[in-house]
């Protein structure tokens, strides 16, 4: 068994720099990432994944800035995905892929899905925005208690797979996932400790106690067959290749005047984006356009 396990880390503020997304990071804690991958026995024992205390700050990027080297970069990239799936399509053509067999790759993926244990838990994605609304900042985000997924049998009973399965069975457990858009709320990203920040997101995660804000807290649970392949089981798909059942309790949707006003603004904020993206290299690289008329 190979474990890593990382505890109290910080991502970098730059972390999303590279992608020249409308957001940038603003603050980043992860409190334990845990794997556990067995691998001189991947076909007998699950592969384990933990991630607990997850907090991220994202706030509007207003400093994209044309990188010419890395547009060209990425241009070639494009082309170069474009012309291998090409020529994987011209080779499909020649010699068509024989459905009963499996790649090394295939089958690797599939032994370690069919015991793949993941569990997540304490999740806070934070947005906050003070430009789009300069009178009425707002705040969006969505919070996770819990998140179970897991290996069991045909009863729906948590167990490890040795043996060759046709169907694999997988339990989703979900406890309150929310999703909130606060106007007028205290932006965490202008506090300068980074504890009280952590506290502060910690605090808010929704336990089903807290009001509803755009979406109440929702816990449900899910039941996954996923049929590895129903091409060549010999029933003629009268399985399906994938089965899900879901169990909600409650959902409950709500919102009001100034958020749905902040939203629509937001929408206009990012097709401007979506827009000026297509023309920043024509764009100087300033702060204010006044008094920059040559660089204009």
């Amino acid at each position: 068994m190979s474990d890593v396990k990382l505890e109290n880390l910080e991502v970098k503020e730059t972390a999303l720099d590279d992608l020249d997304l409308p957001v940038k990071l603003k603050f980043g804690y992860l409190s334990s990432l845990v794997l556990k991958i067995p691998w001189k026995n991947l076909y007998n024992e699950p592969v384990i994944a933990t991630i607990d205390g997850l907090y991220l700050i994202v706030v509007p990027n207003k400093g994209v800035v044309y990188n010419e080297e890395k547009a060209k970069k990425n241009a070639a990239e494009i082309k170069q995905k474009t012309l291998a799936r090409l020529e994987e399509a011209r080779k499909n053509r020649r010699k068509p892929p024989d459905p009963t067999q499996d790649t090394f790759v295939e089958k690797m993926v599939t032994q370690v899905i069919k015991n793949l244990q993941v569990s997540v838990s304490n999740i806070h994605i934070r947005f906050e925005d003070k430009y789009t609304n300069r009178h009425r900042p707002f705040v969006a985000g969505v919070t996770l208690e819990k998140l179970d997924f897991q290996t069991t049998n045909e009863n729906w009973i948590p167990t490890i797979h040795r043996d060759i399965v046709k169907i694999f069975h997988k339990l989703v457990l979900l406890d309150n996932l929310s999703v909130y858009w606060n106007s007028g709320s205290e932006l965490f990203s202008d506090l300068h400790d980074k504890a009280e920040i952590r506290t502060k997101l910690q605090a808010t995660i929704h336990t089903g106690n807290n009001p509803p804000t755009v979406l109440e807290p929702i816990t449900m649970q899910a039941k996954l067959k996923l049929n590895q392949k129903p091409e060549t089981d010999g029933t003629n798909w009268k399985t399906p290749k994938i089965d899900l059942s879901v169990d909600m309790k409650t959902l409950a949707l709500a919102i009001g005047k100034f958020q749905y006003q902040d939203i629509l603004l937001f929408l206009e904020a990012q097709e401007r984006f979506n827009l000026a993206t297509q023309y920043l290299k024509y764009r100087p690289n300033l702060n204010e356009f006044k008094g920059h008329y040559k660089e204009w």
